[in-house]
């Protein structure tokens, strides 16, 4: 009993410290979404409450909240940043429970600008701004204000990339998304990023435009005047203007003292040395330049060894040659330097495309698994379908063959059965026409025999007799012209073509056609009323003008 007493405190105590912590983290989430609504106007303010939160003490879904109002934050109070592991938690917080929401496509496109405030410039800066453009586009009702930022660093990074195109289509975006949203710090951002994507083009008659257009927001704050007057001060040197250049960089130099950002005294100073240069005023352009040097504040910057070849180059204009080998020695130096910082920098970027890769196999190796195993049962079952097709056409051919078959056995039975009996009728007709003409021969033997007896003493009866058989013999000597057959008859019955039949004369063709009858020596002589020596020279003839002619001759002969 005293157990179940413990165990049901202890319970109570576990549903009411839940409750408690609910209450505790709706109430957090609630002042985080107040500072986001502020976040724009009062970033200073914003990241000072920020700072005051330990991270810690929050829920996953409160921490990832924070992460990324205090990215924003950072980035609009100027912030160095040395990391992305903070927004990159925000990132993976979102992926997993808010895939196409809008704190999403924010934490992935400050994923993108914090890794481009670290100076990072490879692939790793553009897939998490593309990624949530992809996303942007797919919301039914975007948020303005997230579609300024992401296409504003998206067409920054083309930019940077010289993709001036493509860059230009993404400024045209921002533009669209700050005049939708009325905002005239948008406005005026956009309309720079676009100046200077046409200044790079060297297109000087659109940076004109666009830098009268700026020159309308010279009052909206004193930022947009310093840019504005760097915008005038790079447009008037592009077009060789150095007097008018050197005027606005001048006006630059007063200005930059009253910004909250810090702003690089170094590169003003050598841009005025340069410029007065470009005007040949040596003594005043040295000056500055020495300032320059004089006013570096962060000594590992790259490009640190221009304001030492500056100097170097004015020194050897003013005939100082000793000074100009000094200057050009430190800036050879530190161009050497900038060089190594630059390969370790490449080097760096490899290996984050390389652990990016990594990254992205081991994320895709369960979705190919799934894809391969459902390619290959797609692949399983067309093949059984392609067999089956296959076995029912196999079996459709072999019946229709079968079938092929069977009607040709059943025609050449039919035609061996008309053979047989035309082969019948032949033999018939040549025995008909043997008898015959054994008949003839032996009325013709008897009347010579009765015609010797009774030649004297009836000298008429002789001669009817003699009249009654000369006219059969004439008879039977006309007998061949009479059966002369025609192409049809002869190609029939000798299997020859018309071709061949041409090389053959009337007779020869009547005892090709008796050799077909196989009809022997003395039926043929009878029949074409000649002797049997005479007929078997005749086919010896015939038999040689048919191999010299290339004719088979077997089935003749």
């Amino acid at each position: 009993m005293r157990l179940f007493y413990y165990i049901s405190v202890a319970f109570i105590a576990i549903v009411l410290f839940i409750a408690c912590n609910g209450r505790e983290n709706n109430e957090i989430r609630k002042m985080l979404a107040r500072w986001d609504t502020l976040l724009e106007k009062e970033p200073s303010a914003i990241s000072d409450s920020l700072n005051r939160i330990d991270p810690g003490t929050l829920s996953r879904e409160n921490r990832a909240y924070y992460s990324l109002l205090k990215t924003i934050a950072d980035d609009k109070t100027y912030y160095e940043f040395k990391s992305d592991s903070l927004i990159s938690k925000a990132v993976d917080f979102y992926h997993l429970h808010e895939p196409y929401g809008n704190n999403y496509i924010r934490a992935l496109t400050y994923q993108g600008i914090v890794r481009t405030r670290m100076g990072i410039t490879d692939s790793t800066v553009y897939e998490p701004l593309k990624k949530a453009e992809n996303i942007y586009h797919a919301n039914n009702n975007p948020d303005l204000s997230i579609g300024y930022i992401l296409h504003y660093f998206l067409g920054n990074t083309h930019y940077y990339n010289r993709n001036f195109e493509l860059a230009d289509k993404y400024f045209q975006e921002t533009l669209d998304n700050a005049k939708l949203k009325n905002d005239s710090s948008h406005i005026f951002d956009a309309y720079l990023a676009i100046f200077w994507n046409e200044m790079a083009q060297s297109n000087f008659v659109a940076g004109k435009q666009y830098l009268d257009t700026l020159n309308r927001f010279i009052n909206l704050s004193q930022e947009a005047n310093y840019f504005i007057l760097n915008a005038s001060s790079v447009y008037y040197e592009s077009i060789g203007n150095y007097s008018y250049s050197l005027e606005y960089v001048k006006k630059q130099l007063k200005v930059s003292k009253q910004l909250k950002e810090n702003i690089d005294i170094a590169s003003l100073y050598y841009i005025v040395s340069d410029r007065y240069k470009n005007l040949n005023q040596l003594d005043s352009a040295m000056l500055y330049g020495q300032m320059a040097i004089e006013s570096i504040a962060d000594e590992s910057k790259n490009e640190n060894y221009l304001f030492y070849e500056n100097v170097a180059n004015i020194a050897e204009k003013q005939q100082n040659f000793s000074m100009a080998n000094k200057y050009r020695k430190q800036a050879f130096e530190l161009y050497e330097k900038s060089v190594k910082n630059r390969l370790n920098t490449q080097i760096m970027e490899l290996e984050k495309k390389y652990d990016l890769s990594e990254a992205e196999n081991i994320a895709l190796k369960s979705q190919q698994n799934t894809l391969i195993i459902a390619l290959i049962a797609l692949m399983l079952a067309m093949l059984a379908s392609i067999l089956i097709m296959l076995n029912i056409k196999n079996r459709r051919e072999a019946r229709i063959k079968l079938m092929q078959l069977e009607h040709e056995a059943e025609t050449r039975a039919i035609e061996t059965k008309l053979l047989e009996e035309e082969a019948n009728k032949r033999d018939w007709l040549i025995q008909l026409y043997g008898h015959i003409s054994n008949r003839l021969t032996s009325l013709q033997e008897n009347f010579n025999t009765l015609s010797q007896r009774y030649v004297s003493s009836h000298p008429k009866v002789y001669e009817s007799m003699y009249n009654i058989l000369h006219t059969a013999e004439s008879d039977l000597r006309e007998m061949p012209k009479n059966l002369i057959p025609d192409e049809n008859t002869f190609t029939l019955y000798t299997n020859l073509t018309k071709e061949t039949a041409a090389l053959f004369n009337t007779n020869e063709k009547i005892l090709l056609m008796l050799l077909v009858c196989k009809a022997d020596n003395r039926q043929i002589s009878t029949f074409m009323n000649t002797s049997i020596e005479s007929i078997r020279a005749r086919k010896s003839q015939l038999k040689k003008k048919m191999i010299d002619h290339g004719i088979d001759a077997t089935r003749f002969f």
